[in-house]
Order: C-alpha cells, then sequence, then structure tokens
C-alpha cells in the first residue's frame, strides 16, 4: 500500500467512523470535523491536506479527535494568529503538545521552510514540546524539550511519536507491515522529481525528467 492511499484509508475511515463529514456541492462543499465542531471549505487544497494528517493522527498515531485543535489561537501582540492543528495532552484542550502547519503541495522550498519558522513561533507561544510542518510530499518534525528555541538543525525527529510517547529512532523499518518502505506512484514519484528539479536546477530549461535522465 502506497503513502498516499494510506491517507486516504485514513481520512476515509475517519468519514466512515464519523469523525468527519462533507456536506454541500463545488464551492459550497465543506467538512465537518465533528469532535472539533469546526468546518472548513473542503475546496481548498490545504484542507485536504490537513484532513489527510488528521485522519492519519487519529489511527496510524493513536490521538483522540477530540484532543486534535483546529485553528487553535496562538496568544501574541498580533490579532487573529492561528496554528493549523495543535495535538493537546489533555482533554481540556490546555496543554498544547505538538502544533502543526498543514501547506499545499505545490509549495515553495523558500515558502516551506517560512511554514516550519511560522510553526515554531507558535509552538514557543503556545508552550508546546514539539512542532512541524507537511504539504503534500514532504514533513519536518521538530523537538525542543531537549533543545533550544532557536535550533532547526540537530532537533529533527524521524516521525510523529505514537500516543505521546517518545520520537522514533527510524521512520521506515524493512518487512514490517504498516512499516516498510513503500511503493511509490508515478504520479507521486514525478511531483518529487519536479521539486528536487525546482531546488536544484532554478532557471534551467530542460524538463525535470530529462534533466535528471541526462544529467
Amino acid at each position: 500500500m502506497t503513502s498516499v492511499s494510506q491517507h486516504q484509508t485514513f481520512f476515509a475511515r475517519a468519514l466512515a467512523d464519523g469523525h468527519a463529514e462533507i456536506s454541500g456541492e463545488g464551492r459550497n462543499e465543506r467538512i465537518h470535523y465533528v469532535a472539533a465542531m469546526h468546518s472548513e471549505r473542503w475546496s481548498d487544497p490545504e484542507e485536504k491536506v490537513r484532513a489527510e494528517l488528521w485522519a492519519e493522527l487519529i489511527y496510524k498515531y493513536e490521538y483522540l479527535p477530540q484532543n486534535i485543535g483546529f485553528e487553535v489561537n496562538v496568544p501574541r501582540r498580533t490579532p487573529n494568529d492561528y496554528a493549523d492543528l495543535v495535538i493537546f495532552s489533555d482533554d481540556e484542550k490546555k496543554m498544547p503538545w505538538f502544533v502543526i502547519e498543514c501547506k499545499r503541495g505545490d509549495l515553495s522550498d523558500a515558502a516551506f521552510d517560512q511554514a516550519i519558522e511560522q510553526a515554531c513561533g507558535n509552538r514557543a507561544s503556545l508552550g508546546a514540546l514539539y512542532c512541524g510542518a507537511v504539504d503534500g510530499i514532504r514533513r519536518r518534525l521538530l523537538r525542543f524539550d531537549k533543545y533550544p528555541p532557536s535550533e532547526r538543525e540537530r532537533n529533527h525527529i524521524t516521525d510523529f511519536p505514537v500516543r505521546y510517547g517518545a520520537p522514533p529512532p527510524w521512520r521506515f523499518y524493512k518487512n514490517e507491515p504498516g512499516k516498510d518502505l513503500p511503493a511509490v506512484p508515478r504520479e507521486e514519484l514525478r511531483a518529487a522529481i519536479r521539486k528536487c528539479h525546482q531546488t536544484l536546477w532554478e532557471g534551467g530549461r530542460r524538463s525535470p525528467i530529462a534533466a535528471f535522465v541526462q544529467g
């Protein structure tokens, strides 16, 4: 099973289990996160990234839907500052534990770095131990339980901890069901190649595929 189909399966399970509902049609189509009592426009590409990750947090990483907050207000001097997703360590949602920014898949490297900084700033303001940013392809996760707020290199973690546990040393494990490297769909591979091409060959005239074959 591929990583994309896993995400879709997690979200399909969330719909089937009643954790989320989709209503309306076209531009009026909306997703409703039941436990969080939160609703968003479903046509937004960022919302689809967030919904897939939210379902993955529930089924793969074993966090309760009622402990995951959406658009959590960040206490800063600037008004109306919100974190996309926050995992709380208590049922009253007063103890932020993991702060996450969700972005659309065609984000540039510079914009993704900016999303990381946004997540780090939100984490510091909320007092959480972990933060990260995800888009359609990438995820970068950081820990601050043993590192200063300015650290960005030595504090990377490989994956989300399961149910408030310790960060895993590896994200993938050979020959372990559900943990081994999955096969990559062709379109996902092409998207990854385009992303690498954008980073390494900015301004080049060759197509992404040709640049990697002939480079």
